[in-house]
C-alpha cells in the first residue's frame, strides 16, 4: 500500500473507474497505520508471554540490541548512500547537516527539515513505541495481568489520541515538510489495538472462531477508502474532523484484520503466508528506506509521463522493480549478516 501510494498515481479526467483506482491508490498511506497495528502485535507479544509467565526479567533479554541491529545499520547505509545524491543533484551542503541530525537520533527529540527521505518520519513514531512499551510494562509491573493489559492498551489509546486533538484544537498539528514534526506522543494510538491483541492471544482468549473478524476488517477498510473519496468530493464536515474519523475506521480496521492469527488455516490467513508475500515482508524495510527517493530521480531524470502509458509504466515499473532488487540486495548481504551478529551476540 505504500510503495502504491508513493509510486503510482492516475488523472481523474480519464473516468470514473480510474478516479475509484485513484482513491484506492491515494489511501495508500494507511499502510502506515496497519504497519503500526502489526508491530504493535509483535513487539508487545514476547512482553506480555514473560509477564503472563512471570518470567523475570520483564524485558525481554537483548531487547534494546535487537531493535537496534535491526533498525539502525539500513538506516545508517540509506543516509550514507543517499545523502552524496540529493547533495550532488541539488548543489546543497545543507543534507549534510539534515544527515548528521539522523546519524545521531536528533529527529527523536526535535523536529527536522523533510527532504532527507521524508518517509523516513513513520521511523520516529515507531522507535517512539519501542522506547515507551519497555517503560509501560515497567510501571506496572506489579499490576495484575489483565489490569495491565487493560491500563496499557487504553493508555496507548487515550493518551496520543487525546494529545492530538488538543493540539488539532490548537491549530498544531503532524507535518512532513519543510519540517517533520511528530509531536510525541500523539501518533501512538495506532499501536493500541495491535498491543491489545498481542496479550489477548497470550492469553488464550482469542478463539479460531475469531478468524472471520479479518474478512471485516478487509470490508471496513475498503469501505474507508471509498468514503474518503466521497468525502474529498463531497466534504460533510471540516477536513481535519472527516480525516480523524476515517483514520479511526482504518485503525479498527487494522485490529480486525490482525483477527486472521486465531486461524491458521483460515483461506486469507494462506493467502497472506505465502512465500512471496513473506519474503517481502523479510526486506520492507529495506525497500521502504529506499523506494521513494529512486522514484522522485527517476522522474526527475527522464520528465513525467504527460499521457504516454509507455513512459508511466517505465516509470513506475521500473522504479518498483529497481527498489526491490536493491532492497533484496541490500537485506541479503548487509542486513541479514549484522542481524545474525547481533542475535549471536546478544
Amino acid at each position: 500500500m505504500v510503495v502504491a501510494f508513493h509510486l503510482a498515481y492516475v488523472d481523474p479526467a480519464y473516468g470514473l473507474a480510474v478516479e475509484l483506482i485513484g482513491a484506492v491508490i491515494s489511501a495508500g498511506n494507511w499502510g502506515v497505520t496497519i504497519f503500526f497495528t502489526l508491530s504493535g502485535f509483535l513487539i508487545s507479544y514476547p512482553f506480555w508471554k514473560r509477564k503472563i509467565r512471570g518470567t523475570p526479567p520483564l524485558i525481554p533479554p537483548g531487547y534494546g540490541w535487537r531493535r537496534f541491529w535491526k533498525i539502525y545499520p539500513p538506516l545508517a547505509l540509506s543516509i550514507v548512500l543517499l545523502t552524496p545524491i540529493y547533495i550532488l543533484r541539488t548543489n546543497d551542503t545543507s543534507f549534510l547537516v539534515v544527515a548528521s541530525q539522523w546519524l545521531v537520533g536528533w529527529p527523536l527529540v526535535h523536529p527536522v527539515d523533510g527532504r532527507l527521505n521524508a518517509v523516513m518520519w513513520s521511523l520516529i513514531v515507531e522507535v517512539h513505541f519501542y522506547i515507551l512499551l519497555p517503560l509501560l510494562f515497567l510501571c506496572l509491573k506489579r499490576v495484575s495481568v489483565k489490569l495491565c493489559l487493560g491500563m496499557i492498551s487504553l493508555t496507548l489509546l487515550v493518551v496520543p489520541t487525546a494529545f492530538r486533538w488538543w493540539n488539532l484544537s490548537q491549530g498544531v498539528h503532524t507535518q512532513l515538510h519543510p519540517e517533520i514534526e511528530i509531536h510525541f506522543p500523539s501518533l501512538l494510538d495506532a499501536f493500541a489495538f495491535g498491543t491489545l491483541l498481542a496479550g489477548l492471544e497470550n492469553l488464550k482468549i482469542i478463539k479460531k472462531s475469531w478468524a472471520w473478524l479479518g474478512d471485516l476488517g478487509f470490508i471496513l477498510l475498503f469501505a474507508a477508502m471509498l468514503a474518503r473519496w466521497r468525502l474529498n468530493l463531497h466534504p460533510l464536515t471540516a477536513p481535519l474532523i472527516q480525516s480523524e474519523i476515517l483514520d479511526c475506521v482504518v485503525k479498527l480496521a487494522a485490529a480486525l484484520m490482525l483477527c486472521y492469527i486465531a486461524n491458521s488455516n483460515h483461506p486469507r490467513s494462506r493467502l497472506l503466508s505465502q512465500p512471496r508475500l513473506r519474503w517481502c515482508g523479510l526486506i520492507s524495510y529495506e525497500w521502504y528506506l529506499f523506494h521513494q527517493p529512486i522514484y522522485e530521480w527517476a522522474k526527475e531524470i527522464f520528465g513525467r509521463p504527460h499521457g504516454s502509458i509507455l513512459k508511466y509504466g517505465l516509470l513506475v515499473g521500473g522504479s518498483f522493480i529497481c527498489g526491490l532488487v536493491i532492497a533484496a540486495t541490500i537485506y541479503r548481504y548487509f542486513s541479514l549478516p549484522i542481524l545474525k551478529y547481533g542475535r549471536n551476540r546478544h
